[in-house]
């Protein structure tokens, strides 16, 4: 392969975690900090938005695997997607002055919608081109850790850099709005990038037959024991990282009462240590298999989230950066876990069930994403209703009852913990039949990730 498949690679995930990261974090607590609205509202159409994205991810992906252009199967959706993205962060934060109640409540339900079809549109075909690229097991390994540094980067854009500057351009309605336009153009420069610089695999396209109709599809991917096994280890850990993300900006505002430049800080320790990590997860999945790391990653996945809940609010420093470094090294394992198990049960669809459904297990596996990223919103919007949250405009309310508070903690913390325990104990389950390298896997060909060097 050559290096600029691993920089397109490495740039379409900066895209899409730069996209997600970003509204993720930010556009709930924009929503009842800045624009007044009531945090059940806020959740309600979030919770919505989430529903329909994730409803449109199979159809994304069966729509690519029936796509046939000049431009490849999957590319072309990279830059209409990449560009419709970087429109859409612009718009979300970006809300027109003077609006009345309901036109406020049906701009923010609009601009949610075309965020959510915009990432679609990339995200899933950009899952699917990931076999489509290469098929060679040393390639592919190597390609994965390519992903994990540019999701890294682009967390880090969005969830620290974006804060910072926050910080500076003050938290509130016109600060947000220019932070977005500063993403909005990474992002669809992004999109740009990855299509000019990923190319398929001509003949990926006659390695199997297309899949059939929608519902045969459907009804093949349930008998694929591997990828629902899979399925049901991301369902719950990110239900309950859905939990903890959505809390972390209320917890840092509301609880430890600093600045959005320790929001930034919380997420920079955690991007940093995710990307150190990945010599040692590639290691630990050479030598005790794939599917034991991504065991192990989510068991300290629990272990991390369990020490948010020891953090004394008085003197949060130095115990946080602790829970910090602890949730990035396990995020870097179970990514990377996640997109090379991923490929492997592609692999396994084509070679066992004789059918190419590289884009509707990634627009599943994407589907799982946003559904548990719904699951989460809404349970942290409830209880923050049931707890007597107060929304305001501009920077936020300046003090909260004793509830919310209390809430805030528990889904920062112990319900995220839970999750990640349920979760490891189900991967456990996970094996891959009709294959030599059942679960121990060669160490990639590279003493050690390469990171993204700019040309």
């Amino acid at each position: 392969m050559k290096n600029s498949a691993y920089i397109g690679w490495a740039i379409g995930s900066f895209t899409s975690a730069a996209l997600v990261s970003a509204v993720g974090l930010l556009h709930l607590r924009f929503m009842t900090d800045s624009l007044g609205l009531a945090i059940a509202l806020a959740g309600t159409l979030t919770v919505v938005a989430k529903i329909y994205d994730a409803m449109t991810d199979p159809l994304m992906g069966y729509i690519g695997d029936r796509t046939r252009t000049r431009f490849g199967q999957f590319r072309p959706y990279l830059l209409a997607g990449g560009l419709l993205a970087g429109l859409s962060m612009v718009l979300l934060f970006n809300v027109p002055r003077g609006m009345g109640t309901g036109a406020l409540w049906l701009y923010v339900g609009l601009t949610l919608l075309l965020y959510s079809t915009a990432y679609t549109m990339f995200r899933i075909p950009y899952l699917a081109l990931g076999r489509a690229i290469t098929d060679e097991f040393h390639a592919r390994s190597r390609l994965m850790t390519f992903s994990v540094y540019g999701s890294s980067l682009g967390s880090f854009a969005a969830t620290s850099a974006a804060p910072f500057l926050l910080a500076r351009l003050g938290s509130d309605r016109t600060g947000h709005g220019h932070v977005a336009l500063v993403l909005g153009l990474a992002i669809a420069l992004g999109g740009i990038a990855a299509f000019a610089l990923l190319k398929e695999r001509h003949p990926v396209e006659a390695e199997a037959r297309p899949a059939g109709s929608f519902s045969a599809t459907w009804s093949a991917l349930s008998s694929n024991r591997p990828f629902l096994c899979l399925m049901g280890f991301k369902m719950i850990l990110f239900s309950g990282l859905a939990v903890h993300l959505t809390a972390i900006p209320y917890y840092t505002r509301h609880v430890l009462h600093v600045t959005d430049t320790a929001l930034g800080t919380i997420f920079a320790v955690q991007t940093g240590l995710m990307v150190l990590s990945q010599l040692l997860w590639v290691r630990m999945a050479s030598r005790f298999g794939r599917r034991n790391a991504l065991v192990f990653a989510g068991a300290l996945c629990a272990l991390a989230y369990t020490i948010w809940a020891l953090i004394p609010t008085g003197s949060p420093f130095p115990l946080i950066y602790v829970a910090c470094a602890l949730s990035g090294t396990a995020s870097g394992g179970v990514f990377l876990g996640l997109y090379t198990v991923l490929t492997d049960t592609m692999d396994y669809s084509r070679r066992v069930q004789g059918e190419n459904r590289a884009g509707m297990l990634a627009g599943v596996f994407v589907m799982v994403e946003k559904g548990t990223s719904a699951f989460g919103i809404f349970v942290f919007s409830t209880i923050m209703s049931w707890t007597g949250f107060v929304s305001a405009t501009g920077a936020g309310a300046a003090e909260q009852p004793d509830g919310v508070k209390s809430g805030i903690m528990v889904t920062v913390a112990l319900v995220p913990a839970l999750a990640a325990v349920v979760a490891s104990i189900i991967m456990l389950r996970y094996r891959l039949p009709d294959t030599a390298e059942d679960e121990v896997v060669a160490l990639p060909r590279t003493s050690q990730p390469v990171g993204v060097q700019p040309n």
